[in-house]
């Protein structure tokens, strides 16, 4: 249901543990593209033929430029008014906990400590060993413009969950651990299409069930989005993240 900036400000005044689940729409507003509209393309192609190991493993070349493309216009946007409200909640106090679905890094550029379930783009991966490393990098130096581990001097993949991979299980556990903690979820700039929201709303709410007479705790789910999404909220405020968030989460 549709409620007040005044009553989610009390609900969350009330809760021990809370934690924000960002998505997409947050970094939208500092300018980052979603790449998820009908019409979202890199040269003639869709961004669901690019995020995804075979086209990888058919042409690194093409996957890293169009990732070094995402790089540099992640490299010009600047953490919005929602991304620092949040920086500055999670900083005054304990039990104030943030995953996100994003690779922008926005969020730690302010100083969050986030859950990070989809990767990051500005880490790669080591294909002989696996291991990650940060890279600032918006271009490459060797002669075929392609990365190498400075661990084995291997190729490198950039280290994002593609289309067909499993979120990693340190990032899945951790964030399952959070939402069964949670009193409040909220969910910011996620439409819900993507499953990660739900699937920890999910998990918070069957604990519950599990928990003993006389009644288990009720869980709060509010859901900030420019429209209704997909989100199983109990309370959803429509508007820009950057207006609605520093107000939410004032002291």
């Amino acid at each position: 249901m549709k409620t007040s900036l005044t009553e989610a400000r009390r609900l969350l005044q009330k809760a021990e543990d809370v934690l924000v689940i960002t998505g997409a729409g947050i970094s939208a507003e500092s300018g980052v593209p979603t790449f998820r509209g009908a019409g979202e393309k890199w040269r003639n192609r869709h961004f669901t033929e690019l995020a995804n190991p075979k086209a990888f493993e058919a042409d690194p070349k093409f996957i890293w430029d169009w990732y070094l493309y995402r790089r540099s216009i992640v490299a010009a946007c600047e953490p919005n008014a929602a991304h620092r409200a949040l920086a500055a909640w999670q900083m005054r106090g304990a039990h104030r906990s943030i995953v996100t679905q994003n690779v922008d890094g926005l969020h730690e550029r302010v100083g969050s400590e986030v859950v990070r379930m989809h990767g990051s783009l500005w880490r790669n991966t080591c294909l002989a060993c696996f291991e990650d490393r940060e890279d600032y990098s918006l271009s490459f130096e060797a002669a075929d413009g392609l990365p190498r581990s400075p661990c084995h001097h291997s190729l490198e993949r950039p280290a994002i969950v593609w289309f067909g991979e499993m979120i990693p299980k340190e990032a899945s556990v951790s964030a399952q651990h959070l939402a069964a903690m949670a009193d409040v979820i909220i969910t910011i700039g996620t439409s819900g299409l993507v499953d990660t929201a739900n699937r920890l709303i999910k998990t918070a709410r069957d604990l519950r069930e599990l928990q003993p007479a006389p009644s288990p705790r009720s869980l709060i789910v509010i859901d900030i989005n420019l429209e209704e999404t997909e989100v199983q909220a109990t309370h959803r405020l429509l508007g820009p993240a950057g207006s609605i968030v520093p107000e939410l989460l004032s002291p």
